[in-house]
């Protein structure tokens, strides 16, 4: 009967003691995180220089704040004046290097075969028809500026211009899956018509 009393005795108190232990667990984390928030100071050494006044007495732990970042500059319109083109959607101009959002130029490098001809450099081809619609005019790109940055990619015109919406238009450059319907749509016309890069290889297919 002893033996009974104490099995019942044990499974009273079971419950109980892992509720206790639950808890000093959760205390302990706490505690754990809140020293991970403070650091107990060291002995303060003053090594002030002659002639500086020394900082404060340090007292109690040392709290570490967090890092609040300042906040980004709104998006606006940059202008840029005679920027070095790269290929037909890319440029740099005042040590930053942008490209033309949505849209995707030939490599530099690259040749287009048209279907009843040679090869032809349309990369090099595109850059020059970029530069010519340019002419020295100023380019100006939506972007929120940093100091930080040294590439972006951003929307870009010149006067009332849109340039990516021109130069996929002009069978320049294709456009990106995540381009506006207007982008993907002068794309395909161009396709479709043997525009630019396209020039006899029309696409069909594209013109629906």
């Amino acid at each position: 009967m002893e033996v009974n009393e104490s099995f019942r005795r044990r499974r009273v108190i079971g419950p109980g003691l892992a509720a206790v232990l639950a808890a000093a667990i959760a205390s302990l984390a706490t505690g754990h995180a809140a020293a991970q928030d403070t650091v107990a100071p060291a002995t303060v050494r003053n090594v002030t220089p002659p002639g500086v006044l020394p900082g404060p007495d340090v007292e109690g732990p040392l709290v570490r704040e967090p890092v609040v970042l300042p906040d980004a500059d709104p998006p606006e319109w940059h202008r840029f004046h005679l920027p070095a083109t790269h290929d037909a959607a890319t440029f740099e101009a005042n040590g930053l290097v942008i490209r033309l959002a949505g849209v995707t130029p030939p490599d530099l490098d690259a040749n287009c075969a048209p279907a009843d001809g040679d090869r032809w450099p349309c990369g090099r081809v595109a850059r020059h028809a970029l530069r010519m619609f340019l002419r020295g005019r100023a380019i100006e790109c939506y972007f929120p500026f940093s100091m930080a940055l040294v590439t972006v990619e951003a929307p870009c015109r010149v006067g009332a211009t849109d340039l990516a919406l021109w130069l996929v238009a002009g069978g320049w450059a294709t456009a990106d899956e995540e381009a506006p319907d207007d982008y993907r749509d002068a794309a395909a016309q161009a396709r479709c018509t043997g525009a630019g890069m396209w020039r006899g290889r029309a696409d069909a297919a594209a013109c629906n």
